[in-house]
């Protein structure tokens, strides 16, 4: 079983966004260097709100206790001058057979907040039950799509890619 390590953010400053941004991406690779993560991937808000996820594929999240992701800047150590611009901050985690779903560069992903585990699910959604850190929503159902949608329901966002599915950076 893997884990699915999901962090949100609103970003509130404007002036900051852009450093921000492309601090991110290169620290994407930073943790690919944890062994432990497996992938890695960003998304921004279809809309005007500055709002991102990432998405992580994670061995278990015993890795958040190593040493090498303490080293490397992990628990938001390396973040920190960026912090007051947060003016939201969640992770969860999901355990899943599979992990992340690959996100194609040019597609979107649909993530619906999801209350009850026996609530249909969308063609295509896969359903995640939150396992731990904020637990902020007890399931998510993501979807991959290659259009945004013409409405969206009002329990979901839809993000559109910024960074390929990245891989591993270190040896097993």
């Amino acid at each position: 079983m893997k884990t699915i390590y999901i962090v949100e953010q609103l970003f509130g400053r404007a002036d900051w966004e852009q450093e921000w941004s492309d601090w991110y991406n290169t620290n994407l690779d930073v943790l690919l260097r944890v062994p432990g993560f497996r992938t890695a991937q960003r998304f921004r808000h279809m809309g005007d709100t500055p709002r991102y996820l990432a998405m992580y594929t994670l061995d278990s999240p015993a890795v958040f206790q190593t040493e090498v992701y303490i080293k490397a800047g992990g628990n938001g150590a390396n973040s920190a001058r960026f912090r007051p611009a947060y003016q939201l901050w969640t992770r969860n985690l999901y355990d899943d057979a599979d992990g992340a779903i690959n996100v194609p560069l040019g597609q979107f992903l649909q993530v619906e907040d999801v209350t009850d585990a026996h609530a249909p699910r969308r063609t295509g959604a896969k359903r995640l039950a939150c396992t731990g850190m904020h637990k902020t929503f007890a399931f998510r159902d993501l979807t991959v799509l290659s259009t945004p949608p013409a409405t969206m329901p009002a329990n979901a966002i839809c993000y559109r890619t910024l960074t390929d599915q990245r891989k591993q950076l270190y040896k097993d």
